[in-house]
């Protein structure tokens, strides 16, 4: 029984990945092929990243797998739809896995996929393969986290059960399974960087709203130190790296395994620059110092926004003066500060947003990247203004992202805020340097015009 498993992500698709180009292999897909190898499962990898559709269809055609992993995440839903039409007509059984699979059981399973797989894939695909050696995809029952269709086309969900295996357990990625050169091959034309991502831990146990927690839910386990080490190793003795993403959820939550790991790194004689995620209740000096002396240049936080009041609102569990004192102690430390800001959740009115573009302009993050609230299936969010979500066209045609919820601002609206902090970001770097006197005063007036586009536009509510 041929298994191929794919993650349907083109990035000749995404316009702001192309302006970044920043690609990174999907690692998930990589453990799982890594640990179906392990039971001599023969598996193998299509990676759509560099490719296309059309590239896909054909190798499908010539390779007919009997089952076709296929891994679902927001931006992928429209062509996941399209492989599910075909292996419909070629036979092929559809195992479904990922955060907008697991969401969207009972949708996903009525067009037409056989198998969706919620939470950590690993033991549920390989118990889901093993019974297809000796069945059809209509006899799951008993297996945790696993939803099909019976005899009679009834969608079965069985119950969701946490993993309880310890990480060190699996095998590492299987990067041999795809061209990894390419990857950074990628990286080193645009950014003279060659890049590498690994995990140290699986899940988050932090409750803001917005977030997804459909794969893990609010679970974090983390790998021993010493086996980061020896993967780290690993990947600078084969792909000669000069640059590490940690895509920890929050990479600095536990201090004691910090400590032990940059020991560690020191001792291996390791020190690469890397970017990783924390939480501003989670760092300190001391934090920020072991990050320093790892190779650590940028870290992110989720600082959302400027208003304790909508903080409070999502569950953050942190307050704006953590968010700035985090800031603080990584610009002694030398260290970049990364912030992710968030407009438009629900509550949010203007002094809100007028709080969120002083926060940040004055408090000056190295980098800053915007987005604006949508209601992901499965989150708290989702839950608490599911009644209010516009739903303008069918499931099929309707896309996550995209989805507005009654009572707040227009799109617009947003845009504007967000150009607003841009020019108000950029206008307190200039002041006070007695240079670009012209770049200062146009930052000026557009915020002005922002201010007016913004006052307009606050009187609509979608």
């Amino acid at each position: 029984m041929k298994i191929l498993l794919t993650h349907t992500y083109f990035l000749a698709d995404d316009p702001l990945e192309k302006k970044v180009m920043k690609p990174y292999p999907p690692l998930g897909l990589l453990y799982l092929s890594a640990f179906l190898k392990q039971h001599q499962i023969d598996v193998s990898v299509y990676d759509t990243t560099f490719s296309d559709y059309s590239s896909l269809h054909d190798f499908l055609e010539k390779t007919r797998p009997h089952v076709l992993g296929i891994h679902c995440n927001l931006l992928t839903k429209f062509t996941v739809l399209k492989l599910i039409d075909y292996c419909k007509s070629a036979g092929i059984i559809s195992v479904l896995g990922g955060p907008d699979a697991a969401t969207q059981v009972e949708e996903f399973l009525s067009y037409g996929a056989d198998v969706i797989v919620s939470g950590e894939g690993e033991q549920a695909m390989l118990s889901v393969l093993e019974r297809l050696r000796e069945g059809t995809p209509h006899q799951l029952e008993g297996i945790a986290n696993v939803s099909f269709k019976d005899e009679t086309g009834a969608i079965v969900q069985n119950p969701r059960q946490a993993s309880r295996v310890q990480l060190d357990e699996y095998p590492w990625p299987d990067r041999q399974a795809i061209d990894l050169e390419r990857y950074l091959d990628t990286w080193e034309r645009h950014h003279g960087q060659r890049s590498v991502s690994l995990i140290t831990a699986r899940g988050c146990a932090f409750t803001c709203k917005w977030c997804s927690h459909s794969v893990y839910g609010h679970t974090h386990r983390r790998r021993r130190p010493e086996k980061v080490v020896e993967e780290i190793e690993f990947l600078v003795e084969r792909y000669r790296p000069t640059h590490l993403w940690f895509a920890d959820d929050v990479f600095t939550v536990n201090k004691r395994w910090l400590e032990r790991f940059t020991n560690l790194m020191k001792e291996a004689g390791l020190r690469l620059p890397f970017e990783c995620i924390s939480r501003a209740d989670k760092f300190d000096p001391d934090i920020a110092g072991m990050l320093k002396e790892l190779g650590c240049y940028r870290v992110w936080f989720g600082a959302e926004s400027g208003s304790q009041r909508i903080l409070d609102a999502m569950s953050r569990g942190v307050s704006r003066e953590q968010i700035a004192a985090a800031a603080r102690w990584c610009r002694e430390r030398g260290l970049q500060a990364g912030y992710f800001v968030m407009f438009g959740y629900p509550g949010e009115e203007l002094p809100d947003i007028y709080q969120t573009i002083k926060f940040v302009a004055e408090q000056q993050p190295d980098q800053y990247l915007t987005t604006v609230a949508y209601p992901l299936r499965g989150t708290a969010l989702y839950r608490e203004v599911k009644s209010r979500i516009i739903y303008q066209e069918g499931w099929v045609e309707q896309f996550q992202r995209n989805l507005e919820i009654r009572g707040r601002y227009t799109p617009e609206l947003y845009r504007f805020a967000i150009q607003k902090l841009a020019s108000e970001y950029r206008r307190k770097q200039l002041k006070g340097t007695g240079r670009e006197l012209h770049k200062q005063i146009f930052h000026r007036l557009r915020s002005l015009y922002c201010d007016f586009k913004i006052k307009q536009l606050s009187k609509i509510r979608v």
